[in-house]
């Protein structure tokens, strides 16, 4: 009897507390039980906690219950950016389970670990891959899908770890690059992310925002990182454009390493600019052209009267430098015959050449350019809008100062330099990174000497490795004089290049900027280190992008290719070459009356006599 008397503790739970009857077979539940409840496997999350991670707060409304009130049927809903999913199940958990693994079958492209548990069934998610299901996934609506809500911030290394846990992750070490010591790769379904940073944090965030914006169109919240622009700052640009612009930061970051070699002493720096040229928008055709760093000017006392300085030795100013060198060898290889491997081809009236279709340059700068691109705090400018844009400080034409780091505007400054009152002790100015690369836009990176047998060539695209404020660095690079510019001589006009953030941020270093510079371009050997209180290379070494060399090369290609002013022989006088370019001339007078409509301040030239060497 008292084995009779006895019951098992599984058989008591699964009759609800009830005896089971004498003869009764216990191995299947009563009909009038409720479904059996299977075993759940409370460690691992279920498709509503997988999305309400994604997608913060949706609303499931029970939509519909049929059936009888032993064994119902529950049909729910849940809109998720403006599309309606619908999901069934025998309870509202069940069905609430099914509508969200709608929505994650929509965009989710991978399997995730976990367990949907219903009343009727478990299933393991591990085994299930979300591309087998029958809604056809729409790309172009991935990114609104998984990266609208932010309502809970997650980095992306956090994302990727929850949604991809079996992903391979490696990190190296760079002792000789503190802006880049470490280089993380990760690896998922046979691909290969590589994201780099000062430290193992910014290194490991930068490969997981690589991978998930390849994989699903992620982007990172804004507030993740203030210091440098996510991918929502940036309007009307594809995933594509991030990916490439990832490669050339890639691309001139790895060049600097290759060419300093074991010279840790010249590594040191603040700035590092690079050119990067793109043949047929492929970046596996990417050459870089130049790769330059330095953040100073030349010293009053030290200015040549012969060209023999360099005045500017900002990274991104010297990398441009570097290109009008690299015009020059195109040219002449046009003059020794070589036009088809040349870049340049013959215009269509005869006269000069112009860029051959499919050639980009893009410009890439670890950070914002001095001046207007870098007037803001980036940890308290969180909006995509700048929230003061008739600021009086906002669009200023602002000046370098000599000796010195960081920019003054204009209208604090005299707007006329002379050579004795330099020489006797006013401090020799120098407009601002931001007001020449808006130069750039409007008058061409050829500057007026090549402007004799080239068209103006623009940049496609501007790079930033960090302070990225996309509202900032477009009215500082031609918002400002887009209102006020007006009767451009063809075929100058005021360009708009492509403004992008890298994923790979760098980080504030606050130490002394380094006393030198360096220049590297494509044909040179080894850098060439200047220093950038004389502008020359070891006091008496002349750089090959000082505008006595620059000046040279001119006079030496006159009469050897045509010309769109028809110049035949070189004027004698560096000046004379300039201003006989009168479109340039004329270009050049329209932007500065546009800053001066717009108020924003009257541009500071060097004194005169700064051109007034001979070069033939």
């Amino acid at each position: 009897m008292a084995e009779v008397m006895e019951m098992n503790a599984d058989d008591f739970r699964r009759s609800n507390g009830k005896r089971a009857s004498e003869g009764a077979d216990t191995s299947h539940p009563s009909k009038k039980l409720k479904t059996e409840m299977r075993q759940i496997n409370i460690s691992e999350k279920n498709p509503i906690s997988v999305l309400n991670e994604i997608k913060f707060g949706l609303k499931y409304d029970i939509i519909q219950q049929s059936g009888p009130s032993h064994n119902p049927t529950f049909k729910v809903k849940v809109d998720v950016d403006g599309q309606t999913y619908y999901g069934v199940g025998n309870s509202k958990k069940a069905a609430k389970s099914d509508a969200a693994m709608q929505v994650l079958n929509s965009f989710i492209q991978f399997p995730i670990p976990g367990m949907i548990v219903t009343n009727n069934d478990t299933i393991c998610l591990t085994k299930m891959d979300f591309t087998s299901d029958q809604m056809p996934i729409k790309p172009e609506n991935a990114a609104a899908k998984a990266n609208k809500n932010r309502n809970i911030q997650k980095g992306p290394l956090m994302t990727l770890n929850e949604l991809y846990p079996n992903a391979e992750m490696t990190c190296t070490n760079n002792e000789s690059d503190p802006f880049a010591r470490f280089q993380v790769t990760v690896k998922i379904g046979g691909e290969t992310f590589v994201g780099s940073g000062a430290n193992k944090k910014f290194a490991k965030n930068a490969a997981a925002a690589m991978a998930l914006r390849k994989l699903i169109n992620y982007s990172a919240p804004e507030q993740s990182d203030p210091f440098c622009g996510t991918f929502d700052t940036v309007p009307n640009v594809k995933k594509e454009d991030f990916e490439k612009a990832d490669a050339i930061t890639k691309l001139v970051n790895d060049k600097f390493l290759e060419v300093m070699g074991n010279d840790l002493d010249h590594m040191k720096r603040k700035v590092l600019a690079g050119i990067v040229m793109i043949k047929d928008g492929d970046v596996n055709n990417a050459e870089v052209l130049s790769v330059t760093t330095g953040t100073k000017c030349v010293s009053g006392e030290h200015i040549s009267i012969n060209g023999a300085s360099l005045n500017d030795m900002h990274a991104e100013i010297l990398s441009r430098r570097c290109l009008m060198n690299y015009f020059y060898d195109q040219l002449e290889l046009v003059a020794s015959g070589g036009s088809a491997k040349s870049i340049f081809e013959k215009r269509p009236n005869g006269s000069g050449y112009k860029l051959k279709d499919g050639i980009e340059f893009h410009l890439y700068i670890n950070t914002a350019p001095c001046g207007d691109a870098r007037i803001f705090s980036p940890h308290e400018e969180t909006g995509k809008v700048d929230k003061h844009p008739n600021r009086i400080s906002r669009g200023q034409l602002r000046t370098k100062i000599e000796s010195g780091e960081g920019t003054i505007p204009v209208k604090a400054a005299s707007s006329i330099q002379t050579w004795d009152g330099i020489i006797q002790g006013e401090r020799l100015l120098t407009m601002s990174c931001s007001d020449k690369i808006c130069r750039w836009n409007v008058l061409g990176l050829q500057g007026s000497l090549l402007s004799h047998f080239i068209e103006p060539i623009y940049l496609k695209s501007l790079i930033l490795g960090s302070l990225f404020k996309h509202d900032h660095l477009y009215r500082a690079i031609c918002g400002r004089i887009e209102n006020t510019i007006q009767g451009l001589p063809p075929p100058f006009k005021l360009s708009r290049p492509e403004m992008l953030p890298t994923t790979s941020k760098e980080v504030r270093h606050p130490h002394k900027a380094p006393n030198f510079a360096v220049i590297w371009m494509k044909g040179f050997p080894k850098p060439e280190i200047v220093n950038t209180m004389t502008g020359k290379i070891d006091d008496s070494i002349v750089s090959a992008v000082s505008k006595q060399k620059l000046g040279c090369r001119f006079a030496a290609l006159c009469g050897k290719v045509d010309s769109i002013t028809n110049i035949k022989t070189a004027p004698p006088v560096y000046n004379e070459a300039k201003t006989a370019v009168e479109g340039y001339e004329a270009a050049k007078e329209r932007l500065i009356d546009s800053f001066k409509k717009a108020g924003l301040g009257n541009w500071v030239c060097k004194p005169i006599e700064q051109d007034m060497f001979e070069i033939a």
